[in-house]
């Protein structure tokens, strides 16, 4: 259903484009000529998916650590710990989870001969999240010198646990503000289609000239700065 959800939010963002530019301009020709800031919202909506695919890893990252802790306390392998791991985490977060695809895929390179410190390397770099390279750097220093690898999984779980908890309490504080943000996204495009649909006269001077496509301009390039700007601000990172 979430997946639809997201899927739905990307048929939508053309139609929705070319209405509120249509709403500033009433020209096709301008919407033609602006069709380059529907590439500028694609590029958004993957930076939101992008965002939102890390902070699910790393939460699933961190029981994967736990799960992880407990196999090799009672004396497993590496490589059957990590079996073990994929056993529960079908259960607590699905088989087609993110965790999951990427425990498939290091379980495949292990049969087929990679070394642990390599395949650990290779999801950090896949996943692109701080803490799993961190954890992979720390991992593979371990590995080589002999040290405590069950207490640095530990650690490590410790820490990404206080990130998420952390980002959670942020995420609280200013869900009040996200809310506020949506809304004014939406008030200067109400604004223009209740004057057009109650006053349809009063901003015919601003179309169809020079000047007043200046004027529309400038606001339109206003508004999507502070449509951005806010979405910087509640992007918080941890």
């Amino acid at each position: 259903m979430k997946k639809q959800m997201e899927k739905l939010k990307d048929v939508m963002i053309v139609p929705g484009l070319f209405g509120v530019l249509y709403l500033f301009y009433r020209s096709m020709w301008v919407l033609i000529l602006l069709l380059p800031c529907i590439l500028l919202f694609r590029a958004e909506r993957r930076k939101d998916r992008e965002y939102l695919r890390k902070a699910v890893l790393n939460s699933q990252f961190k029981d994967l650590l736990e799960s992880l802790a407990s196999s090799l306390r009672v004396g497993y392998s590496m490589e059957n710990a990590l079996k073990e791991c994929l056993t529960e985490l079908k259960v607590m977060h699905g088989e087609d989870s993110p965790i999951c695809e990427e425990l498939k895929l290091m379980l495949h390179q292990i049969s087929i001969g990679m070394n642990v410190e390599a395949i650990f390397r290779e999801f950090a770099a896949r996943s692109g999240v701080e803490d799993i390279e961190t954890f992979a750097s720390v991992f593979s220093i371990a590995k080589r010198t002999g040290g405590d690898l069950v207490g640095i999984i530990r650690k490590t779980s410790d820490n990404i646990s206080d990130k998420i908890d952390t980002r959670e309490e942020i995420s609280v504080l200013i869900s009040s503000k996200k809310l506020e943000q949506q809304i004014m996204t939406m008030v200067p495009i109400g604004m223009i289609v209740y004057v057009n649909l109650t006053s349809g006269g009063l901003l015919d001077p601003l179309y169809g000239n020079p000047t007043g496509v200046l004027i529309m301009t400038v606001c339109l390039g206003i508004y999507l700065a502070a449509v951005l700007l806010g979405r910087r601000i509640i992007r918080i990172e941890v």
